[in-house]
């Protein structure tokens, strides 16, 4: 899922095309795409696997309540992939959402860079398909607001790749070391240190060395000081949420401090309107460790589709308390 504030003018099929790529963060094969739209602007971006065959579409992924939770009223429905899949989940598609209230404007598969209007057979749209530019307006507006597009979504996960083990190994030492150090600080002494940590990494767009990763990483191991981060994160004065910085202190964490910061990296893409790095950021801090409370409800939240708006209490609620009481 994709969502974005950036102020897109998309003024015919090639202009969405080239944007759904960075909306998503990467290009897509074999899926489904949904745009959906409230008085014909942008709202919303899902996508999902084509099945493997028409014979099988029972297998396609829903999305009339991901686009109804977020007040869609129109939608634009998009194929990428062979001919006869892509059409009959085209269709299937549109027809949930004709259901639902949520009118279809118009039905479009693109393949090998070419692509087809399913409900225009004006000269407009040729049968033999058009051609799909690398690139349009609307595009590099998207591209400047920040979303970019990797090669496929294997590129998106290696954005939380573990570092190198030296570097790694390095950070392993500092940790051990602050935690060390840590003995001799009272329990406000080591608050502040932490907040400071986080405060001063926020405040600059350098990336920390080994001591400071360490740093951070154990600082977000407290619920309260992890709550701040995502504080910080909502309120929207953080170029890019800094999500490269909790990527980068991601990467350099062992397996039982992964979660936290990978649930912040999270969390930060989430806000971004990067549905497709938070999910692989959640499924990351959910394999090192399965029961991450925080972990398992954003992810939840993104696979429903709940918009990142929903997202502003995040820190300041509930689930942060019953996480102290377990």
């Amino acid at each position: 899922m994709h969502t974005t504030q950036a102020r897109i003018s998309i003024k015919g099929p090639t202009d969405l095309l080239t944007t759904i790529p960075h909306l998503l963060g990467f290009h897509p094969e074999h899926s489904l795409v949904a745009v959906g739209l409230i008085k014909r602007k942008l709202q919303c971006t899902f996508r999902v696997d084509l099945p493997g065959s028409a014979d099988h579409l029972e297998h396609l992924v829903d999305l009339t309540a991901q686009l109804s939770r977020n007040n869609c009223d129109e939608c634009v429905v998009v194929a990428y992939g062979d001919k006869e899949v892509a059409e009959a989940s085209i269709a299937r598609a549109a027809l949930r959402f004709d259901h639902a209230g949520i009118r279809p404007l118009d039905q479009l598969r693109v393949t090998d860079g070419r692509w087809f209007s399913l409900t225009c057979d004006q000269p407009c749209c040729p049968a033999e398909g058009m051609l799909l530019p690398e690139s349009t307006p609307a595009s590099c507006e998207v591209a400047v607001a920040g979303c970019h597009a990797a090669a496929d979504r294997a590129a998106i996960a290696e954005q939380l790749a573990p570092a190198p083990p030296g570097r790694r190994a390095a950070v392993e030492r500092a940790v051990a070391k602050s935690l060390a150090a840590e003995a001799d600080l009272d329990w406000a002494g080591q608050r502040s240190a932490d907040l400071n940590a986080i405060d001063h990494w926020l405040s600059t767009s350098a990336l920390p060395g080994p001591d400071d990763i360490a740093s951070i990483g154990l600082a977000l191991g407290d619920l309260d000081i992890r709550d701040y981060a995502l504080r910080r994160i909502s309120s929207g004065r953080l170029e890019g949420n800094r999500i490269d910085l909790w990527l980068w202190v991601a990467r350099h964490m062992a397996d039982d401090l992964l979660a936290p910061a990978a649930t912040v990296a999270g969390f930060a893409a989430y806000r971004f309107g990067n549905g497709v790095l938070a999910l692989e950021a959640f499924e990351t801090a959910l394999k090192a460790s399965p029961h991450y409370r925080l972990a398992q409800m954003l992810m939840a939240a993104l696979q429903a589709g709940y918009p990142p708006s929903a997202l502003g209490n995040i820190g300041t609620g509930d689930v942060e308390a019953a996480e102290k009481e377990d």
